[in-house]
């Protein structure tokens, strides 16, 4: 990455690169890479680049711009992606393409199916005002459905058989459906939830007597555990200061207050003086914490900052406020000129260079809230995201790389590692593997092939491109070596 920086990353540069993935429907495809757990559709031999529920949080980012800054084709786009999210539904009531980073392999998962009505109830809070009454009416009866469909897990209720951040989601979709829809039936149930929710999960004194974490379930503090992941306390703060607001309660305020120190306190600068996530705590049976930090994401920060926003608004904090701003470094320094970010580091392999369109909803959420609510949003913020870039952008470590350049995209290994070949486009729901011409597979589809892709060497001090092409590339590498340009 560059080594001369801005203090916060370009928003409307993100959000026309994902919105360069969005179908003519409304689909959000990308490539689905978890880059906490290292994982994506092609490890569970599932190759689905299509649409994913986890990335409907970006309806709330571009309805909350279009309601600051109105825009035709800013509408007709939302419109478009809100549709989408408020018909994708299974029979049973459960929103289809949940499966993120296995694919299309799962059809289950109380998570997934949060996302989605979050997408749409963000959407609606934000920007409600500019759609037909039949299609606001649509949008809550779908998101309603799920929530009965979601009854099958845990019976509609938290539990011990819960999972934290899954859990506090649907109370989240809880607070936003009632007030958005005037429906009284989950009143009476939020304080309950949360009320158990914190009995449940919460852990106080992790890494000091000022903070608490989450068990992600409550087995791990019986018997041994972690605590939740970083990326996910927004999950978990932003529906707690909600119920702080609606029901007057200051108890919710002061456990996300709890929750956003013990994120900002067990965070960890990196080798380039960057503040960055920790991974997530491991107590043991017997009381210790012991704190992993890497392999973590930067891509996907979001929610969880999104959280601390939120908590903010409600009480001013010095030490939160100036970790939100150091994140904001975090993301500027690893933002690449086609817009998206690093998703991680730590992994060396397709989980650090390759982003997910959905943890990158996720972070347009928090950075247009974050950027409406002190500078506003930059003149012509629109007009950059309907404006399509023309250079391919490359983002390379020493393991592996990812390109793309118009439709098409790439996950490919540098000469001196790996053997990763995958191969897509934007407006596709599916990508493919390419295998060795020496083997029995079918060749990779005309349509997926990559024309002229880029392509480095690895060696001891540096990464160099081998490639003959003239496009014209802006090329970003993460890790300890640097790019040296061409041979």
């Amino acid at each position: 990455m560059t080594d001369s920086v801005p203090t916060a990353p370009n928003v409307a540069a993100l959000a026309r690169w994902l919105g360069s993935w969005v179908t003519g429907e409304g689909a959000i495809n990308g490539f689905h890479n978890h880059s906490v757990w290292g994982t994506n559709p092609a490890t569970f031999q599932d190759f689905t680049s299509g649409h994913a529920a986890f990335s409907a949080p970006a309806l709330g980012a571009y309805a909350e711009a279009l309601a600051a800054h109105p825009d035709e084709r800013g509408l007709e786009l939302w419109r478009r992606m809100m549709r989408y999210q408020a018909h994708a539904l299974q029979p049973d009531g459960q929103y289809r393409h949940i499966g993120f980073q296995v694919g299309e392999s799962a059809t289950n998962g109380l998570i997934h199916n949060a996302a989605g009505s979050l997408g749409l109830l963000l959407g609606l809070r934000h920007a409600g005002h500019l759609l037909p009454a039949d299609e606001t009416a649509h949008a809550l009866a779908t998101v309603r459905r799920n929530l009965d469909a979601c009854e099958k897990y845990g019976g509609g209720r938290p539990g011990e058989l819960g999972t934290c951040n899954q859990e506090y989601a649907r109370v989240w979709v809880k607070l936003l459906y009632t007030e958005l829809s005037g429906d009284p039936a989950f009143t009476d149930q939020i304080p309950e939830d949360l009320d158990t929710l914190i009995d449940l999960f919460h852990h106080p004194g992790v890494p000091d007597a000022d903070s608490a974490g989450a068990f992600r379930a409550v087995t791990d503090r019986h018997d041994g555990g972690i605590l939740e992941p970083t990326e996910y306390y927004g999950l978990m703060t932003a529906p707690l200061v909600h119920a702080a607001r609606r029901y007057g309660v200051r108890r919710y305020l002061d456990e996300a207050l709890r929750l956003c120190r013990h994120v900002a306190r067990s965070c960890w600068t990196d080798g380039d003086g960057l503040t960055r996530f920790h991974r997530y705590w491991y107590i043991t049976s017997d009381g210790r914490a012991l704190k992993t930090d890497t392999p973590m994401l930067i891509a996907g920060m979001g929610l969880t900052l999104h959280g601390i926003d939120e908590v903010l608004a409600e009480q001013p904090d010095p030490e939160l406020a100036d970790f939100v701003a150091r994140c904001l470094r975090t993301y500027a320094r690893h933002q690449t000129p086609a817009g998206y970010f690093t998703s991680a580091t730590g992994w060396h392999n397709e989980a650090d260079v390759a982003p997910s369109t959905a943890w990158h909803a996720h972070d347009l959420l928090f950075l247009t809230s974050h950027g409406l609510g002190r500078a506003g949003l930059p003149d012509g913020f629109w007009d950059t995201v309907f404006t399509p870039g023309h250079r391919q952008s490359v983002l390379a470590s020493d393991r592996a790389f990812y390109a793309e350049h118009g439709p098409h995209w790439c996950v490919l290994s540098p000469l001196t590692a790996g053997d990763l070949h995958l191969y897509g486009r934007k407006d596709r729901a599916t990508f493919a593997r390419e295998f060795f011409a020496w083997t029995d597979r079918e060749e990779l589809p005309a349509e997926l092939r990559y024309p002229d892709p880029p392509m480095f060497f690895v060696s001891g001090d540096g990464i160099h491109r081998v490639d003959p092409s003239d496009r014209p590339t802006d090329v970003s590498v993460i890790g300890p070596l640097p790019y040296k340009g061409t041979l």
